[in-house]
């Protein structure tokens, strides 16, 4: 009798201890799926960092080139095949232009390519404007 109420103690004691706690294997799942959640976290806002940048240089391209074109029309227009590099100074650190003037089957239009850089290389962005301008 005694042995029998010892096993019952023993099978009590470990389904006690079952119901009370969890185990390895559902702790390991819940570690899987919280760090699957975190890295998709972390991805999202990595996303949204990125947008805010690409946001951030389009705007600025978009009004540096107005401003640049703007001053194009005060100028008198180069010959169609002329090609220019620089950059807006240090107001715009890290702006560069490239522009192109070609001739187009339009009489007395020239076609004008801007091409605004910001950064280098991969994580460099490029934005292009294209506007056709009378010449003089």
């Amino acid at each position: 009798m005694d042995r029998l109420l010892l096993t019952c103690i023993g099978e009590q004691h470990v389904k006690a201890h079952r119901s009370n706690g969890f185990t390895l294997i559902e702790v390991l799942v819940a570690l899987v799926i919280l760090s699957i959640t975190f890295v998709w976290l972390l991805k999202a806002e990595s996303q949204g960092i990125d947008m805010a940048l690409r946001s951030r240089f389009i705007t600025t391209s978009t009004i540096l080139a107005e401003g640049h074109i703007s001053n194009l029309r005060l100028e008198p227009v180069p010959a169609s095949g002329t090609e220019e590099t620089g950059d807006f100074g240090d107001d715009y650190p890290g702006y560069t232009y490239e522009e192109r003037w070609e001739s187009t089957t339009i009489e007395g239009y020239l076609k004008y390519t801007l091409v605004i850089r910001f950064g280098g290389g991969k994580s460099g962005f490029e934005n292009t404007f294209v506007t056709f301008l009378a010449s003089k």
